[in-house]
C-alpha cells in the first residue's frame, strides 16, 4: 500500500508530465487494440467450429492442366469404372457433400427475396457447428429448412418464423422454417442465409464440394499420398485425382481456384497492418519512456536519498513498477474508450463488422499490462541506470527512434496511396465506367428432375426475354447492350493450352458475342471482332490479344493456332467429332486487357464465340449523364417483367470492390501515420518544456546580452532539427527496402519518387517547428529578472 501511496503521489506531482504520457500511450494503445482486434479476426477464422483442426475439403486436379487445383467435390455422377473414391477411406469418419447456389429466390407472401442457399445433407451440421437459436438443428425431414437469424428478420420480421413457410420456385416447392441458426462470432469461409436438405432431389444442377471430417490422428497427408494417382475418366475424356485441403487454410489460399464464392482474405494485408501496429506500439512505448525520463531527471535527488537510505533494487524497481502499472492501466481503459467509440468508422473502413471478442481483449490487457510495466521498470532498477535514463543522450535516442518510425509511416502510407491510384487509373483495356449490370432472367437450373414445372418457368422466361430485348434496342438510353458479365473478376474462367513444346499454358477464357465487344469498346488490333450473323458457338475459332501471341510464341495472328489441351465443349449432336480435339484459329487480335487484381501475374485472353444468354445478366453501355434515368429504366423494366428484389451494378464499383483491401490499407495506414505524428508530438512537447526549463537561466543571460528571438530559437530547435534529419536519412534505405519488398507480388508496379520522402521530411519537419515554436514564443517572453531572482 505504501508503494501504491508513494506512485500515486509522484504522479500527482509530475502532472504535466503524467498527462502527456497518459494521452501518448492511450492514442497508441488505442490503435494497439484496433489492429490486433482485426488480425485475431482474420487469423482465427471458422475457429468457432470445435473440429476444424479435422475438417478437410477436396480439391480436383486434372493430368491437362497439372498443378491447377480446384474445389471440387467429390462424386462419381458418371458411373466411371475407374474411380476411386477417396472418402471411403478409413481415417474419414464423415462425408458432408453441399451444393451452393448463390443466387436463387425465394418467396414469401407473394414477396421475394433473394437468397444465397447450401444445400446439405445431414452430416453437413455433424461436420461444422453453427449455433442455433430456435428449433431443430437437423434436417431429417426434406421438406424442412434451416435459417438464419438475419435472413429469417429479413422474410417475416418480427414475427417467430418455426413453422411458417415459404416458396422456392426454382425447387417448385414450399419449405417448412425448421430451425433458426445464429451467425458464428467472426469470420467464416462459407456463408449462407439457409439450409436446404438434399433429400429433396437427387439430379442437382451444380458439382458438389465435399467436406470431410476426419478421425483423430490421421493425418490427411498420408491419404493424399494413397490417392495421388489419376484417375481416367472416360466421360470426360482426361484424367482427374482427388487431395484434401486444410479448410482452415482456404481463407488465405489463393492457388486452388473457387469458383464458389468463399470468403477469402489478404495474408499480406495482414502482416502489414500488424506490422503497422508493431511500429505503433514501438512509438508509444518510446515516447512513454521518453517522458518518464524527463521525470527521473527532475527525481534524481529523491532517487539518490533513497538508495543512500538502503533501497535495494527490488525496492526500486517495485516502484516503478507500481508507477508504470497505474499509468498503463489508465491509458488501457482511455484505449479501450477510443477503440469502441471509433468502431463504426473502423467497421466502415474495413467493410466488415469487426468481431470484438472478451477474452481476447481480457488476454491483450492482461500481456500490456505485465509487458509494458515490466520493460519501462526493469531498466531503471539501478542508481546508475536510473540516472543514465534521464540524460539528455538517452531522450535523444528516444526522439530519433519517434522521429524515424513516423517517418516510415508516413513514406508506407503515401506509397499505399500511390499504388492504389496507379492501379485504378492504369488503362484495363476496356471501358471501364459506364456500364451498368443488372440481372434479369437468373439461371433457373437448380435440379433437373421437375421437367413439367421447368418447361412452364421456361416458357415464361422466354417471353419475359422477348419484351426485356425489345425494351432495350428501343430505349434511347441505352447505347449498346448484351447479355453477360464483367470482364474483370476475382477468379476468372482459366483453361490451358499447349505451347509447341506441349507444355500447357493457362489462359483466362472468355465466352462472348459482337456486342460484347461494343459493350466494353474494344476494337481489333488485327484481324476481326465476332460477327453475330456469321460465326458460331461450334466453330473453332478464337480472338487473343496481342501478350497472348507473345506467351504462346506466336509471330503474326494469321498464322495463329492455339491447342486446347482438352476439348473445350461436348455435344451429344456429332459423337465421332467429340473424340477429336482441333486447335483454335485466331481471326482477330485485341489489345491486352486486365481481367484481375494488378498483383496478379497478367495471362494469356482466349475469346470465344457464344451468344449471350438470356439468363445471364444485362450489360449496358450508356452516357455518363443518364445515369440515374438507366438505373430507373432497369428498375422499371426488372419490376413490369418480373418482380421482386431488384438489383444493380457498375463496372467501376466493380474495379473498386476489386482494391477493396488496397484502399483499406491506404486509409488505415495514413490514419495510423496521422496518430503516429501525434503520439511523437506528445513527446517532443513535454521534452522541449523540460529541455528550455533547465535553460532558463542561460536563455536569461543571453537575453540580457543582447540576444533576440530568432538566436534562442537557433539555441533550442537546431538540435532537434539535426535529430530529425538524421532519422530521415537512416529511414530512406529502410523504406526503400520495405516498398521493394512489398511490389515483389505485384505485376503492376508504381514507381517509388522522390517526392514521397520529401513530404515525409517535410511534414516531420513542420511538426517539429510548430511544437516547438510555442516554447520558444513562451520562453521569450519571459522576464530575464525575474528568472535570475528565482534560478
Amino acid at each position: 500500500m505504501k508503494a501504491i501511496h508513494y506512485a500515486l503521489r509522484a504522479l500527482a506531482h509530475y502532472k504535466t508530465y503524467s498527462l502527456l504520457n497518459l494521452l501518448g500511450l492511450a492514442l497508441s494503445l488505442a490503435c494497439v487494440v484496433i489492429i490486433a482486434r482485426y488480425v485475431h479476426g482474420e487469423v482465427t477464422v471458422d475457429s468457432h467450429h470445435a473440429k476444424i483442426d479435422r475438417v478437410f475439403i477436396s480439391t480436383c486436379e486434372q493430368s491437362t492442366e497439372p498443378g491447377q487445383l480446384t474445389f471440387v467435390g467429390i462424386s462419381n455422377r458418371n458411373n466411371e469404372k475407374n474411380f476411386i473414391d477417396l472418402s471411403t477411406h478409413p481415417g474419414v469418419e464423415r462425408h458432408a457433400p453441399f451444393y451452393l447456389f448463390d443466387d436463387e429466390e425465394i418467396t414469401v407472401d407473394e414477396r421475394t427475396r433473394g437468397a444465397r442457399v447450401l444445400v446439405v445433407d445431414t452430416n453437413f451440421l455433424e461436420v461444422l457447428d453453427y449455433p442455433l437459436v430456435a428449433g431443430a438443428a437437423n434436417l431429417y425431414r426434406p421438406d424442412d429448412v434451416l435459417l438464419t437469424e438475419a435472413f429469417a428478420a429479413k422474410l417475416f420480421g418480427g414475427e417467430d418464423p418455426l413453422g411458417k413457410s415459404l416458396y422456392y420456385p426454382n425447387l417448385y416447392r414450399t419449405l417448412t422454417v425448421a430451425g433458426i441458426i445464429r451467425r458464428p462470432a467472426g469470420k467464416s469461409v462459407l456463408s449462407f442465409d439457409m439450409l436446404v436438405s438434399s433429400a429433396i432431389s437427387q439430379n442437382w444442377a451444380r458439382m458438389s464440394q465435399s467436406l470431410l471430417l476426419l478421425h483423430r490422428g490421421v493425418d490427411y497427408r498420408e491419404i493424399n499420398r494413397r490417392y495421388d494417382q489419376f484417375m481416367e475418366m472416360t466421360a470426360w475424356g482426361y484424367d482427374i485425382r482427388y487431395q484434401l485441403f486444410p479448410y482452415d487454410k482456404v481463407y488465405f489460399d489463393h492457388h486452388v481456384i473457387d469458383h464458389l464464392g468463399f470468403a477469402r482474405g489478404n495474408l499480406s494485408h495482414v502482416y502489414i497492418l500488424a506490422s503497422v501496429g508493431v511500429l505503433l506500439l514501438f512509438v508509444g512505448l518510446v515516447n512513454y519512456l521518453n517522458l518518464h525520463s524527463v521525470v527521473l531527471t527532475r527525481r534524481r535527488r529523491e532517487l539518490a536519498m533513497k538508495s543512500v537510505f538502503g533501497a535495494g533494487r527490488s525496492i526500486i524497481f517495485l516502484q516503478f513498477f507500481i508507477e508504470h502499472l497505474l499509468l498503463v492501466a489508465f491509458s488501457l481503459l482511455i484505449a479501450f474508450g477510443l477503440a469502441s467509440a471509433a468502431r463504426p468508422v473502423v467497421d466502415s473502413l474495413l467493410d466488415t463488422p469487426m468481431t470484438v471478442s472478451p477474452r481476447f481483449d481480457a488476454c491483450l490487457s492482461i500481456i500490456l499490462l505485465l509487458a509494458l510495466p515490466s520493460l519501462a521498470s526493469a531498466v531503471r532498477v539501478t542508481r546508475r541506470a536510473t540516472l543514465a535514463c534521464g540524460t539528455f543522450a538517452s531522450r535523444r535516442v528516444y526522439l530519433f527512434c519517434q522521429y524515424f518510425v513516423t517517418t516510415l509511416l508516413i513514406v508506407v502510407s503515401l506509397f499505399f496511396v500511390k499504388q492504389l491510384h496507379y492501379m485504378l487509373d492504369a488503362d484495363p483495356g476496356y471501358r471501364a465506367r459506364d456500364v451498368i449490370r443488372v440481372p434479369f432472367l437468373k439461371n433457373s437450373y437448380t435440379i433437373y428432375d421437375r421437367p413439367d414445372e421447368r418447361q412452364a418457368s421456361l416458357d415464361k422466361l422466354r417471353q419475359a426475354a422477348t419484351a426485356l430485348k425489345a425494351a432495350l434496342d428501343a430505349s434511347p438510353l441505352v447505347e449498346h447492350w448484351c447479355f453477360g458479365d464483367f470482364p474483370i473478376k476475382e477468379t476468372p474462367a482459366s483453361f490451358a493450352f499447349n505451347l509447341p513444346s506441349g507444355e500447357p499454358v493457362n489462359a483466362t477464357l472468355f465466352s462472348t458475342d459482337e456486342t460484347w465487344f461494343k459493350v466494353f469498346d474494344i476494337s481489333p488490333l488485327e484481324g476481326r471482332l465476332w460477327d453475330n450473323a456469321a460465326d458460331t458457338w461450334a466453330s473453332y475459332n478464337c480472338i487473343t490479344t496481342g501478350e497472348s501471341l507473345r506467351r504462346f510464341g506466336i509471330a503474326s495472328y494469321r498464322d495463329g493456332l492455339l491447342q486446347p489441351s482438352r476439348r473445350l465443349w461436348y455435344s451429344s449432336a456429332n459423337a465421332e467429332e467429340m473424340k477429336t480435339n482441333p486447335p483454335y484459329r485466331v481471326v482477330g487480335v485485341v489489345k491486352d486487357i486486365r481481367v484481375r487484381h494488378a498483383a496478379w501475374q497478367p495471362e494469356p485472353v482466349v475469346f470465344l464465340f457464344v451468344t449471350g444468354r438470356a439468363d445471364e445478366p444485362v450489360l449496358a453501355s450508356f452516357d455518363p449523364a443518364n445515369r440515374q434515368e438507366i438505373v430507373a429504366l432497369m428498375k422499371g423494366l426488372h419490376d413490369e417483367l418480373l418482380g421482386g428484389e431488384f438489383t444493380y451494378s457498375f463496372i467501376e464499383d466493380e474495379l473498386d470492390a476489386l482494391y477493396r483491401d488496397d484502399k483499406r490499407n491506404a486509409t488505415l495506414c495514413t490514419l495510423f501515420a496521422g496518430i503516429a505524428i501525434l503520439v511523437s508530438v506528445t513527446g517532443l512537447l513535454g521534452v522541449s518544456l523540460f529541455d528550455i526549463r533547465q535553460r532558463r537561466r542561460e536563455i536569461a543571460i543571453r537575453k540580457i546580452n543582447g540576444a533576440r528571438v530568432r538566436d534562442i530559437a537557433r539555441l533550442i530547435v537546431g538540435r532537434y532539427l539535426a535529430l530529425s534529419l538524421l532519422a530521415f536519412i537512416v529511414s530512406v534505405p529502410v523504406a526503400l527496402f520495405i516498398l521493394h519488398r512489398y511490389l515483389e507480388n505485384f505485376a503492376y508496379r508504381a514507381p517509388v519518387s522522390w517526392w514521397l520522402f520529401l513530404v515525409a521530411f517535410a511534414v516531420t519537419l513542420l511538426v517539429t517547428l510548430l511544437t516547438l515554436s510555442c516554447q520558444v514564443a513562451a520562453a521569450s517572453r519571459e522576464n530575464p529578472a525575474d528568472i535570475l531572482k528565482t534560478e
